[in-house]
């Protein structure tokens, strides 16, 4: 299985939530040394729904780290910090 399988399977579990708010998070780049992922979401997501982006990125890092061998550098791109 690949890095990027990996961090797909690991973010089976989270997505569930972010989807409940309409909103994903995707992967934009995996490999062992750094994970680049994207909130997206549209007119419909719930956007005070989601925890705040250095909360969601110690969430997701927090999930990998116990989810895959690996433990790369998380980054997570949110539109609300943009």
């Amino acid at each position: 299985m690949s890095i990027r399988e990996d961090v797909e399977k690991a973010l089976d579990g989270l997505r569930q939530g972010f989807q409940a708010d309409g909103a994903d998070l995707t992967v934009e780049n995996a490999t062992s040394d750094q994970v680049t992922l994207r909130l997206v979401g549209g007119e419909e997501t719930c956007w005070e729904c989601i925890v705040a982006p250095q909360q969601l990125r110690d969430v997701v890092g927090s999930v990998l780290r116990d989810s895959i061998a690996a433990q790369p550098a998380v980054e997570v791109i949110d539109p609300r910090s943009e």
